[in-house]
């Protein structure tokens, strides 16, 4: 067993790391839902190498009494824009006057991904709220770590386009949308590719 970063009563999460063990444990990990196949090739076959780059960290949970794999998530820092806004800016040099877009940015972490292992829950459907659990007990508590060294406001997500999805990360874990036309403009400047057909969601630290 490595040593733990955080435990809660059941579970405890460590870093992804090159071992034969956690080759083994992302190799196993199954997501039963068609919609999750992305966060599932993620886990096998970039989050390793994205570690090591030091692009992402990646959090394997394991439960303390059988040591099997519960779930895994992704944190990276970024930021976000908002309030985009036409300004008028003179040319120092020339004394010319032109418009220019500006906006403001607000730092955060971003989720960017977090599963819970179908193979697991299968095995102990006696367990409820394991996301929540993850949630509370590893997620948040690293996030407001990292925000006691550098500025952080927000946790943010890009959430499958899926309502039942949106509605219980708004519902269960807190997170709230910036609604139009704000919502708009930040997924034009700010959305990465791979997330291009996600929704743009925050939680306030």
């Amino acid at each position: 067993m490595q040593t733990p970063i955080l435990q809660s009563e059941r579970f405890y999460c460590t870093n992804l790391n090159s071992s034969a063990s956690d080759k083994e444990d992302i190799d196993k990990f199954t997501i039963d839902r068609d919609e999750g196949a992305g966060l599932l090739n993620y886990l096998q076959n970039y989050a390793l190498k994205e570690e090591q780059l030091g692009i992402m960290r990646t959090y394997i949970v394991r439960d303390k009494k059988t040591s099997e794999t519960v779930g895994y998530f992704s944190l990276k820092s970024g930021l976000i824009s908002i309030n985009e806004r036409i300004i008028e800016v003179k040319d120092e040099s020339t004394g010319e006057r032109k418009n220019e877009t500006t906006f403001d940015t607000i730092p955060g972490i971003e989720l960017a991904n977090f599963a819970i292992n179908s193979s697991f829950i299968h095995n102990h459907s006696e367990l409820k709220g394991i996301g929540i659990i993850i949630f509370n007990k590893f997620i948040l508590p690293i996030v407001r770590h990292v925000s006691e060294y550098i500025g952080v406001k927000i946790l943010y997500i890009f959430a499958l386009p899926e309502e039942s999805l949106i509605k219980s990360y708004h519902e269960r874990y807190g997170f709230d949308r910036l609604g139009d036309p704000y919502e708009d403009e930040l997924h034009k400047r700010v959305k990465p590719f791979y997330d291009r057909s996600c929704t743009f969601m925050f939680l306030n630290l």
